[in-house]
């Protein structure tokens, strides 16, 4: 099945076709960011809300976020 990435707004994803229909994907650098949808569009904005539940969870719990995770994520803030 076909396996790409897609930069969106800063944050890499790993997006690939399942042979029973839709995508999986995962933010990279983060392996515990595992989401899926039925087209690349709702895969990728289920990626944006698992990222999001897992940096609160990060925060909380003090648990790493990579460097470039949490740059990409500033810069958002700031351009928004």
């Amino acid at each position: 099945m076909e396996e790409f990435t897609v930069i969106d707004r800063g944050i890499t994803y790993r997006i690939e076709q399942v042979e029973e229909g839709g995508y999986f994907g995962e933010v990279v650098g983060l392996e515990t960011c595992l989401t899926d949808g039925l087209t690349i569009d709702e895969t990728i904005q289920n990626l944006r809300e698992v990222l999001v539940m897992y940096l609160e969870v990060a925060d909380e719990e003090g648990l790493p976020v990579p460097a470039e995770i949490r740059s990409a994520l500033r810069e958002r803030r700031v351009s928004a």
